[in-house]
């Protein structure tokens, strides 16, 4: 069963695990064709998928899946996983469509790594990006990640506690 985390944020964004009600929501930025491209899986996702998805997601305790909110309007996600022996994945960035450039994907990598490194005490976070997202690369640099290494069009970005912001 997940562990419960309370609602977090700087002011600006407030981060919250995911719920039920939300599905619809991401989903519907999740299919927009903008937004697939930057997936490694870019197909459409079926709302039955992404439920079955999502129970699943309720069992797993190195699995954390945050809606971004701002003023309670659902303005993005993110996610922290695969969590083991002091390090983690991070990702699922995704902003509401009408929320672009506004700031809120650099806040929520921001209060994520903070999550990450505080809450679960993490040392070592690391995130996958595209080599032609160089918009989302400029956010990770920002945040401290440096590349680690780079395949089959990915690159492999790293941030250790010793270079947090």
């Amino acid at each position: 069963m997940k562990r419960h985390v309370a609602p977090f944020g700087d002011g600006t964004v407030l981060l919250r695990l995911m719920e039920e009600r939300d599905l619809e929501t991401i989903l519907a930025w999740r299919n927009r064709d903008e937004a697939r491209v930057w997936f490694k899986n870019s197909g459409k996702i079926a709302f039955d998928a992404h439920l079955a998805w999502y129970k699943s997601y309720l069992q797993k305790e190195d699995d954390f899946f945050f809606l971004v909110e701002a003023n309670g309007v659902p303005v993005g996600q993110c996610g922290v996983y695969d969590i083991d022996n002091g390090g983690a994945e991070i990702g699922r960035f995704l902003v509401a469509p009408e929320m672009a450039g506004k700031g809120y994907i650099g806040r929520s990598c921001a209060e994520i790594i903070r999550f990450s490194m505080g809450f679960l005490n993490l040392s070592y976070l690391f995130l996958e990006v595209m080599e032609e997202n160089a918009k989302a690369i400029r956010v990770y640099t920002r945040q401290g990640f440096a590349e680690e290494s780079r395949q089959d069009g990915l690159i492999r970005m790293a941030l250790g506690r010793d270079r947090a912001p």
